[in-house]
């Protein structure tokens, strides 16, 4: 039987914003997270991907910086990664900023949804500065 060679298209792109390094900021804290951890944030990704704004609000939601969002991953420690839109295509692509957690309904670290800002000011600025989604299998 011939291999079927089937392309898969989502309907949204996913991108990781990268250092001047060009470390991968937001794969290095998904790789330090639990096994179990790590396959729920997974299945949000691939919820994202497949059907972005409409995962609103119970697993897309805002933050208090306009165009800042995180994703709700529930669990023993609440997963909270920070994306934005775009930020060079809104319509079809998201760039996952940094990752951060959530206690007592206060995000860890306490600066992140600025630190997430600052991230989309330097994707906005400089396409370099990020690349396509590298997932954690």
């Amino acid at each position: 039987m011939p291999y079927n060679n089937k392309v898969i298209t989502y309907m949204f792109s996913l991108f990781d914003y990268v250092d001047a390094h060009g470390a991968n900021c937001f794969y290095e804290w998904w790789r330090g997270l639990q096994k179990k951890e790590q396959g729920k944030l997974r299945a949000r990704m691939n919820m994202l991907r497949d059907y972005g704004e409409d995962l609103r609000p119970q697993i897309l939601s805002d933050t208090d910086v306009p165009g800042i969002l995180k994703i709700r991953v529930p669990g023993n420690v609440a997963l909270r990664p920070l994306l934005c839109k775009g930020p060079h295509n809104n319509d079809s692509e998201f760039t996952m900023l940094m990752g951060a957690t959530e206690r007592d309904f206060v995000l860890v670290p306490s600066n992140a949804v600025e630190t997430a800002n600052g991230r989309k000011t330097v994707v906005a600025n400089n396409i370099n500065r990020r690349i396509k989604h590298v997932s954690i299998t």
